[in-house]
């Protein structure tokens, strides 16, 4: 037996975040002897009987507009949450989402301007998720995003976070770390931006992978492609305090109170980043087995790298290679004090044009191999590995450095530094550098590497690979642009009475502001039935009557949209009434 699923019709503006008022109406049929079906809601009874009523595999769109206090509770497996427009379906007020089920594609939703207190915007402890082109911003909550210890595999991309308005002390973005499964969890192609702070340990960090507690729980979690800027609201952009992650491909630019941090755990590898315009690069608190590799840092007002004094996990076994440094504030080694970093290996990076000095607290123990370095040194010059020479470095159209063709970097690589590690599960570690910053080819025999991030000739303009125009969601996720002129489901545009109808319907309709109306009537089918339009329609209170004699007997939609054109808005409410049989 077939069961047809027909639900109300939905709108589609061709461009909904830049035109209102061209639109059409669809309505889609979908049947049991196709693999799934796709459920359009505009109200929380109606999310919460498409969940209900969806089996595997099936889809619930929600219709373009503004919802408040909605609360999504997704505990089925294998089901696809989303906007009918991506961006044009936005939740505030108190609006909040708990996904307990697996297999869950979540996407297309902004999340503007809502309160929930202590609660998370999202909670996740589902695993095999897809979350993507979600904007959440100026919220007042507890976290933006928290996905729980036991899960794996959720995948977050094409995502902004941005202007949390409570400055409590909790993070954005948080992943918690099993102590038995590593989470396999990767954030991709996101944007986090303009955290009001003061830096320092305030607790808004954008990020944050583990907790102290977790340091030796194995995380295997992935941070690339990522655009960071204006993250005051903490010292730590991230905060990685778990074992066994990779950041890889990421800006960081313009945040002048705070770095990537790795807090706690060990064996993190820092690879192809850009650290532009801020506080500093990279600051490494605690653990071992390290590698920082193969970034770009440019204009650092506090420090480059920072390698710290500490008691509680000190550092062993730390690597820094293949790096280009250029106008920024020391290197800090972390020589004062009882717990000094141990096994320290310094290789084949450029340091160029220091704001004063290169480096500063040495321990006297690092491992120093095929560094050219320029400027005032700050330490005594080692007795190998360190080469005072001009790089010869030279300024490309878009203010980035690379080497000049008589740059003593090129071929100049030295042997002896480690290579990085290989994580199970995790893809393409560049394990043997065989690629420089750029993604360009480098030489497989050593020798015939050049030093510092990239490598000579420069094929591919030296520029950040991400930015804030090419991560986030595909659509605008300004104010502005995306809260005007967007529908706005309403429950006070229409009254209908009699309610069942068996021969004349009234439809009693206020229409505050010189506006157009549509009305489309919908059999239990999604075949229009009826339309009435009106245009240029003043404010007063309207009644229709409707003759319904001969509509077959049964269940009705009713969908009001009244476009407004003073306020440029559109304001859109459904009623559903039942026919019964004419009286005799």
């Amino acid at each position: 037996m077939n069961r047809i699923f027909a639900f109300n019709e939905f709108f589609i503006s061709k461009n909904v975040l830049k035109i209102a008022g061209i639109v059409f109406f669809c309505v889609l049929l979908f049947s049991t002897n196709m693999k799934s079906a796709t459920f359009y809601v505009n109200s929380q009874q109606e999310f919460d009987n498409a969940q209900d009523a969806s089996s595997m595999t099936d889809s619930i769109v929600w219709m373009a507009g503004t919802y408040s206090d909605i609360y999504m509770n997704i505990d089925k497996d294998n089901l696809t949450i989303m906007a009918e427009n991506f961006g044009a379906t936005i939740f505030t007020g108190a609006s909040r989402v708990n996904i307990t089920g697996d297999d869950i594609t979540f996407q297309g939703f902004q999340f503007l301007n809502g309160n929930i207190g202590t609660q998370d915007v999202i909670n996740i402890r589902g695993s095999h998720i897809n979350f993507t082109q979600i904007n959440i911003r100026a919220y007042t909550c507890y976290k933006y995003l928290r996905v729980r210890e036991e899960s794996q595999y959720v995948e977050i991309t094409y995502c902004n976070f941005e202007n949390r308005l409570n400055l409590d002390d909790q993070n954005i973005l948080s992943i918690l770390v099993d102590d038995t499964n590593p989470g396999y969890h990767k954030i991709r192609y996101c944007s986090f931006k303009n955290f009001e702070g003061i830096g320092n340990d305030q607790g808004i960090e954008p990020i944050r992978i583990g907790l102290s507690t977790q340091a030796d729980h194995i995380s295997r979690s992935i941070v690339e492609y990522c655009y960071f800027t204006k993250c005051d609201g903490d010292g730590e952009i991230i905060s990685s305090k778990a074992t066994q992650n990779v950041y890889r491909y990421n800006t960081f630019e313009n945040n002048p109170k705070a770095e990537l941090v790795l807090r706690h755990g060990s064996q993190a590898i820092v690879y192809g980043n850009f650290f532009l315009n801020g506080k500093g690069g990279v600051r490494v608190r605690e653990g071992q087995n390290h590698f920082i590799y193969n970034n770009y840092f440019y204009e650092l007002d506090d420090r480059a790298i920072y390698l710290q004094n500490n008691d509680s996990d000190p550092l062993d076994n730390i690597n820094i290679a293949f790096n280009t440094i250029v106008d920024c504030a020391e290197v800090i080694l972390g020589g004062d004090g009882n717990d000094k970093p141990t096994n320290v290996t310094i290789s084949n990076n450029i340091f160029t044009n220091p704001d004063d000095d290169l480096f500063e607290e040495p321990t006297g123990t690092e491992n120093w191999m095929g560094n050219i370095s320029f400027g005032s040194l700050g330490i005594s010059l080692p007795t190998n590995g360190v080469t005072m020479i001009n790089p010869q470095l030279e300024e490309n159209s878009e203010g980035f450095f690379g080497l000049s063709s008589n740059s003593p970097a090129i071929n100049a690589a030295q042997p002896g530094y480690k290579l990085l590690p290989e994580f199970v599960g995790i893809n393409d570690i560049d394990t043997e550098i065989l690629f420089d910053l750029m993604g360009q080819d480098r030489p497989s025999i050593i020798a015939e590497k050049d030093l510092g991030c990239h490598e000579h000739p420069h094929n591919v303009l030296i520029q950040p690979i991400v930015t804030e125009e090419n991560t986030g969601p595909s659509y605008n996720t300004s104010m502005i642009s995306n809260l005007k002129n967007l529908p706005q489901v309403v429950n006070d545009l229409i009254k209908i009475h009699p309610n069942p109808v068996s021969e004349e319907l009234r439809i009693e309709i206020k229409n505050e502001s010189k506006s157009n109306l549509r009305i489309d009537i919908f059999n239990a089918e999604g075949k229009v039935v009826d339309t009435i339009s009106m245009e240029n329609i003043f404010p007063e209170k309207i009644t229709l009557l409707r003759n319904v004699v001969d509509y077959p007997v049964g269940l009705y939609t009713i969908r009001a949209t009244v476009q407004e054109f003073q306020k440029g808005v559109e304001k859109i409410q459904t009623v559903k009434f039942i026919k019964s049989g004419s009286r005799k």
